[in-house]
């Protein structure tokens, strides 16, 4: 007998694929609860895909869009940029010279959306979805053996707490 998780189950006749992408080329997918489909919308694109339900409460996720490929085919923590290390607070950001903060302003503007808005990562040959909170958790915070990695209960965990 093997087996079989019954936590997250996905529905993909939940919303008629017509209407999806409908919604999705006007961008009209509005964050919250969706009382029409009897859905939590988690994206803040106005996009949706799939649609999952974890403990009854059925899901939304967003479009996939920013994807980060990983040579290995899982979570990695992406590297720091070491001229950045040096910066402690605002006073030290903004005691560096114009061209130097010009230099990093994208990198900055990247890592806000992904917390803002989650992200899209390929894991073990298929398209995972990770909230904001959750790319915080794996990208900046350290833990007690350094930094956490990628486990698909705290995927399921931070789906789920952003929807309530």
């Amino acid at each position: 007998m093997s087996y079989e998780q019954q936590l997250v189950k996905q529905l993909p006749d939940h919303i008629k694929e017509s209407v999806i992408k409908k919604n999705n080329k006007s961008k009209k997918w509005e964050y919250g609860y969706n009382e029409d489909y009897d859905v939590v919308v988690i994206s803040k694109t106005g996009q949706i895909e799939d649609i999952i339900e974890i403990q009854n409460l059925k899901i939304a996720l967003p479009k996939r869009e920013e994807q980060v490929k990983s040579e290995s085919k899982k979570w990695e923590k992406e590297a720091y940029p070491k001229e950045l290390s040096k910066i402690k607070n605002v006073s030290d950001w903004e005691a560096k010279p114009e061209h130097f903060r010009n230099k990093w302003y994208d990198y900055i503007d990247k890592e806000f959306k992904r917390r803002d808005e989650g992200l899209w990562f390929y894991n073990k040959n298929k398209y995972i979805y990770i909230t904001g909170s959750h790319f915080m958790y794996l990208q900046w915070s350290k833990i007690d053996v350094g930094a956490a990695d990628f486990r698909e209960s705290n995927r399921l965990f931070f789906i789920f707490w952003e929807a309530c």
